[in-house]
């Protein structure tokens, strides 16, 4: 991601996995100087030890909104970091409120937390070295309750900060979703609206999970070669008006196992 200020202090934020010992994700701002050439050294980590247990679903993006804050993404690991629930279907991380995983998450641009963010104040604790005790909330958190959100993107054409999340789906659902404040989108409980789990902490399932915006079945979509494709969201991108004659508004977006663009209206 480019610093909103580039041209004044040529920063810019990297989400990267780090060669430890362990596998772990972090968020680093470096200055980019006129050479093109990073001086490692001008490195400031914002965000380290985010679990990779089984080196996927790290989602991945990151982007500056509309009101200057930085935004980053991150899946649930695709096994539990815990070892208490499984993988797949079964991992219960983004459950989990005391780590990153399977989150939304807004921080400045100095890796501190937004005065305005969702989750502050009693029981909740910073999350930047990695996860908090149980029983508390991680206050980089933005929204929660997602599987892999590969890729998020930010409307142009809004006043304010607007952005849909594509989240990448299990066994029966591939979704994007709305960028709202403190939402919960229900992974592991639900892939899409469809249930996926009522077990721990599905039990009882938990009120006020967010729908998405728009949901397809794995199947819905025909395929490159006249089958039904399984489906695998990937990157979206808001067109700005006035750039595309009768597409003002629309949401394009792509599927990597269907290999197509789909539009959103």
């Amino acid at each position: 991601a480019v610093d909103p200020n580039f041209v004044a202090n040529n920063r810019i934020y990297l989400y990267y996995t780090a060669a430890t010992p362990s596998c772990f994700n972090r968020v680093s701002r470096f200055t980019l100087p006129t050479s093109n050439v990073i001086n490692p050294a001008s490195e400031v980590i914002l965000l380290k030890n985010i679990p990779s247990p089984n080196a996927q679903h790290d989602g991945g993006d990151l982007g500056f909104g509309k009101d200057g804050y930085l935004y980053v993404s991150v899946g649930d690991g695709g096994c539990d970091y815990r070892a208490d629930s499984g993988c797949g279907g079964s991992n219960d991380a983004a459950r989990d409120r005391n780590t990153l995983l399977g989150k939304i998450l807004r921080i400045t641009k100095d890796g501190a937390i937004p005065p305005r963010n969702p989750f502050l104040g009693a029981n909740t604790a910073r999350c930047q070295n990695g996860n908090s005790a149980p029983g508390l909330i991680c206050q980089e958190t933005f929204a929660w309750g997602l599987r892999n959100p590969f890729r998020f993107a930010f409307d142009p054409n809004a006043p304010g900060t607007r952005f849909f999340i594509n989240d990448v789906g299990q066994e029966t659902r591939e979704e994007v979703n709305l960028g709202q404040f403190g939402a919960d989108y229900g992974w592991n409980c639900r892939e899409g609206t469809v249930t996926n789990n009522t077990s721990g902490p599905c039990t009882p399932t938990p009120p006020n999970m967010v729908t998405p915006v728009f949901e397809y079945a794995h199947g819905a979509i025909p395929g490159p070669n006249g089958g039904r494709c399984r489906g695998g969201i990937t990157g979206g991108a808001f067109v700005p008006n006035g750039l595309w004659p009768g597409y003002d508004g629309v949401y394009l977006f792509a599927d990597v196992s269907c290999g197509v663009f789909l539009r959103l209206s």
